[in-house]
């Protein structure tokens, strides 16, 4: 065990484990940090996918919508006279 104690790795070893545990303030910084910018990067991606979605959509909306068969207005179809309907026993209103 002596052996193994003055073994200059071992010293190496504790000093990286030491020093990358989360106690140490430099470690807490760097984890901090790390995660601040991944999520800033995941919320820049995800608002750049977006633009490009919203952009394809709006894009399909507009060729779908000059696709379309265009109606002929109510008015053009009805014709102009009204039949009118003979009563073959008219009654006098009261």
């Amino acid at each position: 065990m002596r052996q193994l104690r003055d073994s200059h790795r071992v010293w190496q070893l504790s000093g990286l484990v030491l020093g990358l545990s989360l106690y140490s303030y430099r470690v807490q910084e760097l984890v901090a940090c790390w995660l601040f910018f991944i999520i800033l990067f995941v919320v820049l991606a995800l608002l750049v996918l977006g633009a490009v979605l919203a952009w394809y959509a709006g894009k399909r909306a507009a060729d779908w919508a000059r696709t379309t068969v265009p109606l002929t207005p109510v008015p053009v179809l009805a014709s102009a006279e009204v039949p009118l309907e003979r009563i073959s026993n008219p009654r006098e209103l009261k």
